[in-house]
């Protein structure tokens, strides 16, 4: 949301200058925690995507889950309700 208020609203340039500049710290962040676990590095260049899609929707739940506190309502436990088995051996 800032992104775009300050394309919108401030100068486009530097506002883009300094979104890159964040994303690159936690691309760099990413990239260190990948290497210290030995992992394929490949899943970090979802990243801008991350920080443009998924951040405001997780920014969405946030603010419903704030505003349902807030009311003070009291929302239950879902709990699925078991049917069946897995087909393992059973004991006794």
């Amino acid at each position: 949301m800032f992104l775009i208020y300050g394309l919108l609203a401030l100068d486009p340039v530097a506002t883009i200058k300094l979104w890159l500049t964040v994303l690159a710290i936690q691309m760099f962040g990413g990239l260190l925690a990948f290497m210290m676990e030995r992992e394929n590095p490949l899943p970090l260049l979802w990243m801008p995507l991350q920080q443009l899609a998924y951040r405001q929707l997780m920014y969405g739940v946030l603010i419903k889950s704030l505003g349902t506190a807030l009311a003070g309502a009291r929302l239950k436990w879902q709990k699925l309700k078991r049917v069946g088995d897995f087909g393992g051996p059973r004991r006794p």
